[in-house]
């Protein structure tokens, strides 16, 4: 087997290392035809160098005096020119408080006029991300400014049906948006957006509650304060306007009928006062002022942040009484979504009891926001008085007018109205025992 080159740095013991300043040169011993051998190694640049020696004091005095040439730039290499070593002196010289190789810099900024083309200089592209960048210390998740809202809007005093109803939403978004909340684009939302398996009209609160919550975020820093978010570009999704729906009184019978509990207080209230979902959820039986037969709903609790009277009516009077309580919430149902599912199962119990009774009857369905339209509809039917009704429902005259004129009888109000609970045969008034 053939001996390795004795002449090779890797193949022989180090004896020593001779020093110069910065520069070190190391000496080798080995055999070359079993003679002992002694090689100086050294680099200038990326190229090496070798010389060999029989004697090791020869081999020290001129790794020595090397050493001394290497560390005062005495060496040979490739002349440059008086105005080249300038250059590079002043490179050098700049350089001097980064203490970054000139050659690192002269890579990167080749390769940033590179992606640079025509677009600009490199100050102007400096400029330009100081400019728009968010500050390091600035830079937040989408999770941290959501609950960082929420806090915001539970010490301003902001309704807990509100503040659910927002964590809720902003929460599902945050779950799909692990990001910087500067680094999300419209493009994103829009497509997460329309993945929802949600109607125009809740996709359309969604895109409501992320725009409040970028706006949020550039008022904090956390976005740049001289633009517009990606959130305002956000397209608002057209929803058509559907003809309005309203129950029977007979559909509203058998609502009644299959529910108990909370749902059914729900529907009673919806069917007899018109107040919306939302403003329901944030009803109080402090509200209920029985001496003035009104329901008082305070500018924090109503859409329109105005206070708003209701009437007590002689049906709602007489069917809530089981459910009277001297305070707290009215309903225990904390998200609207929640209300909505209660009255999607009343609606399918009464479904299952037309269809026992009868197979051939039609389904029942549970109508959007139709105990509001059908209390309004009914209402304006018997009162004839669009005014006093807007003010009841919290609506425009001209939209109450528009909307609900003429679309049911005096009579029918009459019917919808009379829906009274069944008195036992077995109770007999007082008045009539006396």
């Amino acid at each position: 087997m053939k001996k390795p080159c004795a002449s090779a740095p890797g193949n022989r013991a180090r004896i020593r290392t001779i020093k110069a300043g910065s520069v070190h040169l190391k000496i080798y011993s080995g055999t070359l035809k079993k003679r002992p051998i002694y090689t100086v190694y050294w680099r200038v640049g990326e190229k090496p160098y070798r010389k060999l020696f029989a004697d090791p004091q020869k081999a020290e005095d001129f790794a020595k005096a090397q050493a001394e040439q290497l560390a005062a730039g005495q060496v040979n290499a490739p002349a440059i020119s008086i105005t080249d070593a300038q250059t590079y002196r002043e490179a050098q010289r700049r350089l001097g408080p980064v203490a970054v190789p000139l050659h690192v810099v002269a890579g990167e900024y080749a390769d940033i006029l590179q992606k640079l083309g025509d677009n600009g200089t490199v100050r102007q592209a400096i400029e330009f991300f100081l400019h728009n960048a968010v500050r390091p210390d600035l830079i937040r998740t989408v999770s941290q400014v959501v609950e960082e809202f929420i806090a915001t809007k539970t010490a301003d005093g902001l309704s807990q049906v509100y503040l659910d109803d927002c964590g809720w939403r902003l929460r599902v978004f945050a779950t799909d948006f692990q990001t910087p909340i500067s680094h999300v684009c419209t493009r994103d939302i829009e497509e997460w957006l329309r993945k929802l398996s949600i109607g125009l009209a809740t996709r359309n609160n969604f895109r409501r509650l992320i725009i409040t919550l970028f706006n949020f975020a550039r008022r904090r820093g956390y976005l740049p304060r001289d633009r517009e978010t990606e959130a305002r570009w956000l397209e608002k999704p057209k929803i058509k306007s559907k003809p309005i729906q309203i129950f029977t009184p007979q559909e509203l019978r058998e609502l009644l009928t299959v529910s108990e509990g909370q749902p059914k207080l729900a529907i009673l209230i919806g069917a007899f006062t018109g107040i919306r979902s939302a403003e329901m959820l944030r009803l109080n039986w402090e509200n209920f002022n029985w001496e003035e037969g009104v329901i008082d709903i305070g500018c924090d609790q109503t859409k329109t942040a105005s206070r708003r009277l209701v009437p007590i009516l002689e049906p709602l009077s007489a069917w809530i009484r089981p459910f009277v309580k001297r305070h707290g919430p009215v309903l225990n149902y904390s998200l609207p979504v929640c209300l909505a599912e209660a009255f999607g199962t009343a609606a399918k119990k009464a479904d299952a009891v037309r269809r026992e009774q009868d197979p051939e009857a039609p389904p029942f369905k549970w109508k959007q926001n139709g105990l509001r339209h059908s209390y309004a509809s009914y209402r304006l039917a018997v009162m004839e008085d669009v005014s006093k009704l807007s003010l009841e429902l919290g609506n425009s005259p001209q939209k109450v007018f528009s909307n609900y004129r003429k679309v049911v009888t005096k009579s029918q109000g009459n019917l919808w109205f009379g829906v009274l609970p069944e008195t036992p045969a077995n109770i007999v008034p007082i008045t009539a025992v006396a």
